[in-house]
C-alpha cells in the first residue's frame, strides 16, 4: 500500500511507524495541508486540525485519493457526500482503537437496558493530553450521541491534563449502585494501527464512497466467525 501523511505531527508519525512496520510505503509527507501533492499514493492519511480537516480532504479528493482521516472537531457531512458523488473512497472516524469501537456499543447496549430505569443517570467524563484541541472530544461525543439514541441522555466532562493519548469513562450511576464502562490508551500506537488496518481493509474491499469504522470492524468480525 502506497500512502501520503497529511499532518506529520505524534499522529502522523505513529502511522507512518505503523505502514512501515506492515510493510507499506510511505510515497509523500508534509504539514497541515495537502498542497504537498500526493504522489502515486492510493491512500492519504490526514491528521491535522478541525480548521484544516475539509479543505485537506477535498483537495485529496480533487486527486481521486482514499482518504482515512482522523482529524476532529468538524463537520464531515458535506465530505461525505462528495465522496459518494465521486465515488471516493473515505473513511472518517473520531477513534481508531478496536477497544473504542467496541465502548460504543456496549455502552449503547447498557443504555438501552437501562433506559426503563430512570434512577440510573448517565454521563461521560473524557481526559486527553493538554494539546489537544477539540473539547469535548469527538469520541465522547460519539459516546453520548449512542447513550442518548439509546434513552439515555450523557451529558459530557472533559479534562485536559498532561500527557494522557485518551481515556473515556461512561457512567451510569444509580441511588445505590453504580455502573461504569472504561477505555483507556497506553499509546498513540493504537489509533495508528487501526487506522493503518482500516485502509488496508478498505482499499482491499474495493470501496467506493464513504464508510464508517464500524463497517471495517463488522467486515472482519464476520471473516474471523
Amino acid at each position: 500500500m502506497r500512502a501520503v501523511l497529511v499532518g506529520y505531527g505524534k499522529m502522523g508519525r505513529a502511522v507512518e511507524a505503523s505502514l512501515l512496520s506492515r510493510g507499506h510505503e510511505v510515497v509523500a509527507k508534509g504539514g497541515r495541508t495537502s498542497g504537498g501533492g500526493t504522489g502515486n499514493a492510493e491512500v492519504a492519511f490526514e491528521f491535522t486540525t478541525p480548521e484544516a480537516g475539509e479543505t485537506n480532504v477535498r483537495a485529496l479528493f480533487e486527486k481521486r485519493c482514499a482518504v482515512v482521516s482522523g482529524t476532529t472537531g468538524w463537520d464531515v457531512v458535506a465530505c461525505q457526500k462528495l465522496a459518494a458523488e465521486l465515488s471516493v473512497p473515505f473513511l472518517h472516524s473520531s477513534n481508531f482503537s478496536i477497544g473504542v469501537a467496541v465502548l460504543r456499543r456496549v455502552a449503547a447496549s447498557a443504555a438501552s437496558l437501562l433506559a426503563p430505569f430512570p434512577e440510573f443517570e448517565a454521563g461521560i467524563v473524557e481526559r486527553h493530553h493538554s494539546k489537544k484541541k477539540d473539547a469535548p472530544s469527538g469520541t465522547a461525543k460519539t459516546l453520548a450521541a449512542a447513550c442518548e439514541a439509546a434513552g439515555k441522555p450523557a451529558p459530557v466532562v472533559s479534562l485536559r491534563q498532561g500527557g494522557q493519548p485518551g481515556e473515556h469513562t461512561v457512567i451510569f450511576d444509580g441511588p445505590d449502585e453504580s455502573l461504569e464502562l472504561v477505555h483507556r490508551a497506553r499509546s498513540r500506537g493504537i489509533f495508528a494501527t487501526g487506522a493503518v488496518a482500516a485502509a488496508e481493509w478498505l482499499l482491499a474491499s474495493n470501496v467506493r464512497g464513504p464508510v464508517a469504522f464500524d463497517d471495517f470492524l463488522d467486515s472482519i468480525s464476520r471473516r474471523s466467525r
